[in-house]
């Protein structure tokens, strides 16, 4: 997972610079995390829903790039909260379900019914492998694990509408295909790493 991998260590060191910027320019990590979920709507269902993918691509890793932003924000400020935590967490989820939803719409508009399913699944799914963690911490156990958690599935929409963008339509299709199965293989896991800590198996 990059979720604990040296790639999610580079992406604080990156955004180090940009979070300095927006404290100069009076931002707060709330307000940040609140932009940068703004801007992944407004991109999705302007651009990506219509399927203009190169822009809408370039845009949405921009906005997306705030998730780490308003985290290193807070770290500088020294405003690290459960409130900060829950925020980021719950506008996580209306992102994803903004960016499946309108691939979703694409794909019916196009009268794809196979991806149109796909993205269909990858959204549930994406949205339960959040769950399953909050879940089971809120019952007091471990669920740090899986395939894919946020960023690999960041990774693979960014992936397959840039290069949609660029004329390699398949990566697209090739995309949806990975980030449904990862996202369902995901779910498993994490469903059977809760299940041997009850001590069930």
């Amino acid at each position: 997972m990059l979720g604990n991998s040296k790639a999610r260590n580079l992406g604080k060191l990156i955004a180090t610079p940009f979070a300095k910027i927006f404290i100069k320019l009076g931002f707060t990590p709330d307000s940040i995390t609140l932009l940068g979920t703004f801007g992944v709507v407004v991109v999705s269902v302007i651009f990506l829903a219509q399927g203009q993918f190169l822009i809408g691509s370039v845009l949405f890793m921009l906005f997306v790039g705030l998730d780490a932003v308003d985290g290193t924000v807070a770290r500088l400020l020294n405003r690290n909260s459960k409130w900060g935590a829950f925020f980021d967490s719950v506008l996580d989820r209306i992102a994803d379900g903004a960016v499946l939803g309108s691939l979703a719409f694409y794909f019916a508009s196009e009268n794809n019914v196979t991806y149109f399913v796909l993205s269909l699944i990858s959204l549930v799914a994406s949205e339960i492998v959040s769950y399953t963690k909050a879940r089971a911490e809120g019952l007091g156990l471990n669920c740090d694990t899986g395939l894919a958690e946020r960023p690999e599935r960041v990774i693979v929409v960014v992936a397959g509408t840039f290069l949609a963008g660029i004329g390699i339509n398949w990566m697209l299709l090739a995309s949806i295909w990975v980030l449904a199965a990862i996202s369902v293989i995901t779910v498993i896991q994490r469903m059977f790493f809760v299940l041997k800590q009850t001590k069930i198996l």
